[in-house]
């Protein structure tokens, strides 16, 4: 016989040492697991499957911080249906204090249930880094408190720590690829409103100097066409000639109303009676071409500042975009209502979001992007100037608003148009 199977001692430190290796063991198959999910789903899958091969629980429950409230928000449980008593567990160690004791303490916490209507225990995993408190784990165990081993909880608390830093990294990640996305998408506008800038700069002074030339061919033009003995095919050319100089004189007047302001007349407007006006003009059109109007206007809507005019001609512009999206004809839906989102732009917290939703032929991904570029159209050679979503861009920004939009080809577009409830 060896001298380890003859003494004792000797065997319950090698056992000891060799519990000790098969927890690094399992720590580091953990720290290998978790560092590889990019979200916290994916991170309280790998967390849970190390607790339930761990220790016995008949429910466990992940609670996040919301960052703003610094509430416990309960992001997720197992079983799923187990909701309602862990929402209750928390409320109740909430009421009693144990709960910021246990997160000041960043240690594991044994507690008896105070929900659960079976005698259960709970250990409580506060997920904490040194920075900041991310959350708690609450298990719900029936094992007897006096059952569990300082083992148990020591090994728990290392899988929570492990835990706590691969979610802070993921919330950095997160906030971070969110301050990334804000930062191109400003130097998105930036860019965007240099090019509008010299735009505006460059038709302002030749555009005067493009419709002078162009009054004389023009009504040179005219004066010839009135003239009887004119032989059909110098007839046609001098109409052609026409037609091609009102055309021109249409794409420098829309650069000139792009490169001036939209803002005109402010007073106090309903934006209903501004999609009415724009209705008005186009209805004719809609109807010729087997367009059906579907209106859904909010009612008791606060009024706004702007010019009626412009706003009157971006909603117009948008019906006729539709129009020219549905040429076998299909359904215009027009909606206006309350919006209250913060991420819409900054310092605005409240809106009136009309949207404009059409069953056209839709705008690819990649055209959404550069759709209200200056000059960029969609539509046939000569059907359009490309000048009409740049120009009601700028009309929605001038008012402090904002436009987007959402497309999918073959099933349809829909504009949606925020602008600000200044109070």
């Amino acid at each position: 016989m060896s001298e380890i199977e003859k003494n004792p001692e000797i065997n319950k430190k090698q056992a000891a040492l060799l519990e000790f290796i098969e927890k690094m063991e399992q720590m580091s198959k953990f720290q290998e697991k978790i560092d590889v999910p990019a979200d916290i789903d994916q991170i309280w899958e790998v967390f849970l499957e190390e607790i339930e091969n761990s220790i016995d629980v008949d429910i466990c429950a992940l609670f996040i911080v919301d960052e703003k409230t610094q509430e416990f928000i309960l992001k997720n449980v197992s079983p799923a249906d187990k909701e309602s008593i862990c929402l209750k567990e928390i409320e109740l160690q909430i009421e009693i204090g144990m709960l910021p004791w246990v997160i000041n303490r960043r240690q594991p916490a044994l507690i008896p249930s105070l929900a659960a209507k079976n005698k259960k225990t709970i250990i409580m995993l506060p997920l904490t880094t040194v920075k900041r408190t991310l959350g708690l784990t609450m298990l719900f165990t029936p094992i007897k408190e006096s059952l569990i081993t300082q083992e148990n909880l020591k090994l728990l608390a290392m899988l929570s720590k492990e835990c706590s830093l691969v979610l802070e990294n993921t919330f950095l990640y997160e906030s971070l690829k969110g301050e990334h996305e804000s930062l191109q998408k400003a130097q998105a506008e930036i860019a965007r409103a240099e090019k509008l800038a010299s735009m505006g700069r460059l038709t302002s002074g030749a555009c005067h100097e493009i419709l002078n030339p162009l009054n004389i061919i023009s009504s040179h033009v005219q004066f010839m066409l009135m003239d009887d003995d004119l032989k059909p095919n110098i007839s046609d050319y001098l109409n052609i000639m026409h037609l091609q100089s009102n055309r021109i004189a249409a794409i420098v007047q829309g650069l000139l109303q792009f490169s001036s302001s939209g803002m005109q007349n402010l007073i106090k407007i309903k934006v209903n009676d501004v999609i009415e006006s724009a209705l008005a003009q186009v209805r004719h059109e809609l109807k010729l071409n087997k367009i059906q109007v579907v209106k859904k206007l909010g009612n008791n809507l606060p009024v706004i500042t702007g010019d009626m005019a412009s706003l009157t001609k971006v909603f117009t512009i948008l019906a006729l975009n539709a129009r020219d999206a549905m040429s076998k004809g299909g359904m215009l839906t027009i909606s206006t209502k309350i919006c209250n989102k913060k991420e819409i732009l900054p310092g605005q917290s409240a809106f009136i979001e009309t949207m404009f939703q059409d069953t056209g032929c839709g705008i690819s991904r990649e055209n959404t992007r550069k759709i209200f570029d200056p000059f960029f159209t969609t539509k046939e050679a000569g059907a359009g100037t490309g000048l009409g979503l740049a120009l009601s861009d700028g009309i929605i920004r001038d008012h402090g608003g904002i436009i987007n939009v959402e497309s999918e080809v073959d099933k349809g577009t829909e504009f949606h148009i925020y602008l600000p409830i200044k109070k």
